[in-house]
């Protein structure tokens, strides 16, 4: 009886189950392989991945032409400095080339202004190269803080500035680098030869300085993106309807 049970359960054919071999259709077709399958949560993580990096090259780039400016504005600033400095005569001179009061604020706030943005700026450039964790978020809040501390300092150099050189502008005796060498513009065979350059330097520096304040709202605008690029990625994350799409 032993023998003959185990002759009967050798002699059966063994049965494939199913997960031995692939699924045929019945009409002898080839084997049905599915292709992989991606869900929206993955297609919106690309494309706001991509807007990630789209945010950090604009931000990147206005962060670099700050930069630039600034420079570009203590350059101007600090010509004009040195060669008030270089110019200038003791009161006990009989013909002085500056009045006794020369008020030097303007200048000084342009050039601290032109250093501040040009700290902040190299301050992101760092942030933004360095490998940190959720860089989109922290670059965020980085790029939010220093774009209002730039366009607060920009905004409240031109208006010091500007009010301060309008006040003395009409002055016989006192005056801003700009005000008062820029009142000798025309009068070349009167006036020294370096007063020309001065009155240049210092308008270039006060327009730079408006032109940072464009910068700077360009900024906040770039901030605002890389919020709502954030936003929307949470949101996916925490939404994430899971519904599958299938890419042939």
């Amino acid at each position: 009886m032993a023998f003959g049970a185990m002759r009967s359960s050798a002699d059966r054919k063994p049965q494939m189950t199913s997960n031995s071999s692939p699924t045929f259709s019945t009409l002898g077709r080839s084997p049905s392989i599915r292709p992989p399958a991606y869900t929206t949560d993955d297609l919106l993580a690309a494309k706001y991945q991509n807007f990630s990096r789209w945010v950090h090259l604009m931000r990147v780039a206005i962060a670099a032409i700050t930069f630039i400016d600034s420079v570009a504005i203590v350059a101007c600033v600090g010509a004009s400095l040195r060669a008030y400095s270089d110019s200038r005569l003791e009161p006990e001179w009989i013909l002085p080339l500056w009045p006794l009061n020369v008020d030097l604020r303007p200048s000084h706030a342009i050039l601290g202004c032109g250093i501040a943005v040009a700290v902040l700026s190299l301050a992101y450039l760092a942030v933004a190269f360095s490998p940190l964790r959720q860089r989109l978020h922290n670059a965020n809040i980085v790029s939010t803080v220093l774009s209002i501390l730039c366009l607060c300092t920009a905004l409240f150099t031109v208006i010091f500035a500007s009010v301060i050189t309008n006040n003395l502008a009409y002055n016989t005796y006192s005056g801003t680098l700009s005000s008062w060498t820029c009142r000798w513009h025309g009068f070349d065979n009167v006036a020294p030869s370096n007063f020309t350059k001065i009155c240049d330097d210092g308008m270039a520096a006060l327009n730079l300085v408006i032109v940072l304040v464009l910068i700077e709202v360009l900024a906040l605008g770039a901030t605002a993106w890389g919020w709502w690029v954030e936003m929307r990625v949470k949101k996916g994350c925490v939404d994430g309807t899971k519904s599958e799409v299938e890419l042939v």
